[in-house]
């Protein structure tokens, strides 16, 4: 190639020049060093069972069921944690939680009959011992303890799906009993 002038061979030069050096750079490999990392087996094992599989559950589209099955005395005390032994079998078509966003919980509803004490959602509640699957009975000792004023009320035993609603409010029947409260301590009048 001839150029009319030495500026524009000069240019035309290092135009060239520049390409085949960035091309060289371009094609060169990029340098990485490779770190070994040592994993037990018995570590990777630890991880995979440690992954818990998320389970979501339409409770919305979901078969409620439960059967609760025990005795609730007749006489309870007012200044006492009162446990209950009931066994309850999940007739439901997913698994009930123990514990996470969505527990399963064991409670209780009151009704004063001779006093003007009642109280529906804000009672004790007791944890399930473990997650329980449809088909599966646990025992509960179920925690009764917000009465505090003497008289007859009527007791019912309800589970319920914390975030959504009551079982009984699904039409599962609640264990029931009228039950009398009062003081437990020694020497106090009943």
């Amino acid at each position: 190639m001839k150029f009319k002038t030495p500026a524009t061979s000069i240019l035309v030069t290092g135009i060239i020049s520049l390409f085949i050096i960035s091309t060289l750079f371009a094609c060169t490999p990029i340098e990485s060093k490779k770190i070994d990392v040592n994993v037990d087996e018995g570590e990777v094992q630890e991880l995979e069972e440690s992954e818990e599989e998320i389970v979501t559950v339409d409770y919305e589209n979901a078969q409620f069921g439960a059967e609760i099955n025990g005795y609730i005395p007749f006489f309870l005390c007012t200044d006492n944690d009162n446990h209950i032994k009931i066994e309850i079998t999940n007739t439901s078509d997913f698994t009930w939680q123990s514990d996470g966003k969505n527990p399963v919980r064991v409670s209780y509803h009151y009704y004063g009959q001779d006093v003007d004490y009642s109280e529906y959602d804000n009672n004790a509640r007791t944890i399930l011992p473990n997650d329980v699957e449809p088909g599966e009975s646990v025992t509960v000792k179920v925690l009764i303890n917000d009465i505090t004023n003497k008289g007859i009320y009527v007791v019912q035993i309800d589970l319920v799906l914390e975030g959504y609603f009551w079982f009984s409010g699904k039409e599962i029947p609640v264990l029931q009993s009228n039950v009398y409260f009062s003081s437990c301590d020694e020497g106090s009048e009943s």
